[in-house]
């Protein structure tokens, strides 16, 4: 799975600057371990991304269509799991990709992440790691017999991210399932 870092992304003029896009590029190095196209697409194709799950920064997208089928979403678009979930399956949908973006609100335990992961990557949310003062969104993409390995678009957490780098980190599964929790919010892919 090719890395990318969310501090040098697109801002979209300032309306949506890329260190709160940890969610976008998540899903979008996620998309990327399934479709060589977009694996290559670089931050070009990632701001394209960005654009078509936020309703704050240009085009109408599918942050715009799910925002008008469910009237709670409110806010930023692209921080809620229902419209990454679309997104991801629309735009792998368009690469030939099959499959579903199944998405688990707090019910998958983190016990069973090494399963999901057998099968492919997990997006995970993660809540105050790294000295982050609220969420942050990561890609596990692998693990060990003592960790969890991810690639952290903000950087290293355990160096409280003062190392950018968030490329295959492996952060132990105690450190990462105390920001996680004994149940994990995610998304992954099934294949049909």
């Amino acid at each position: 799975m090719k890395y990318n870092s969310q501090r040098d992304n697109f801002s979209f003029g300032g309306r949506f600057r890329g260190n709160v896009q940890c969610f976008s590029t998540s899903a979008f190095m996620f998309m990327g371990a399934y479709s060589e196209k977009i694996r290559n697409g670089g931050d070009e194709m990632l701001k394209k991304y960005v654009d078509d799950v936020e309703i704050t920064v240009g085009h109408r997208g599918i942050g715009e269509k799910i925002k008008e089928r469910f009237s709670w979403i409110t806010g930023r678009t692209s921080y809620w799991w229902l419209v990454q979930k679309h997104g991801i399956e629309k735009w792998l949908w368009s690469q030939g990709v099959r499959g579903m973006a199944f998405f688990s609100d707090n019910t998958t335990r983190f016990s069973s992440l090494k399963e999901l992961l057998d099968k492919g990557p997990v997006i995970l949310q993660t809540r105050k790691m790294g000295g982050l003062r609220g969420g942050h969104i990561i890609v596990a993409v692998g693990y060990t017999d003592t960790a969890i390995i991810v690639n952290d678009p903000y950087g290293d957490a355990t160096t409280n991210y003062r190392d950018h780098n968030g490329e295959r980190v492996a952060y132990p599964t105690e450190y990462l399932k105390k920001y996680t929790g004994d149940f994990v919010r995610c998304i992954y892919w099934k294949k049909l």
